[in-house]
């Protein structure tokens, strides 16, 4: 589903690192969990990985039926202080909103609900 899984598997390791790993007790024993679990590939990403995930950029992934997509994604941070975050998706390209519309059924052209 994601040709470029190293990239993706960084983002959402310093996601959690940087984000609710560092304060839900919840998130931390998930993320002793999957040390053990996932073995190195996830203890070497938590160990090295600096900073902060991007808050936006394109990820690219394969779908079964429509071939590859891609998709821009922009992530909102909530008001409250328990560390909740919106995480928007769009087609980033025209190709991209074909693949999507022949998923759903929709046609060209007609608006869209997001």
């Amino acid at each position: 589903m994601y040709p470029d899984w190293d990239g993706v598997a960084d983002e959402q390791v310093a996601a959690l690192k940087q984000g609710p790993g560092q304060t839900d007790v919840h998130v931390s024993a998930l993320m002793d969990e999957l040390t053990v679990s996932s073995g190195e590939p996830f203890a070497a990403r938590l160990r090295t990985l600096p900073g902060l995930p991007r808050a936006n950029a394109m990820v690219r992934t394969v779908h079964p039926q429509v071939g590859e997509v891609l998709l821009a994604y922009e992530t909102l941070g909530l008001p409250a202080d328990d560390d909740q975050q919106l995480v928007v998706h769009l087609s980033a390209d025209g190709a991209s909103a074909a693949a999507l519309d022949r998923l759903t059924g929709r046609r060209p052209g007609v608006l869209r609900a997001v």
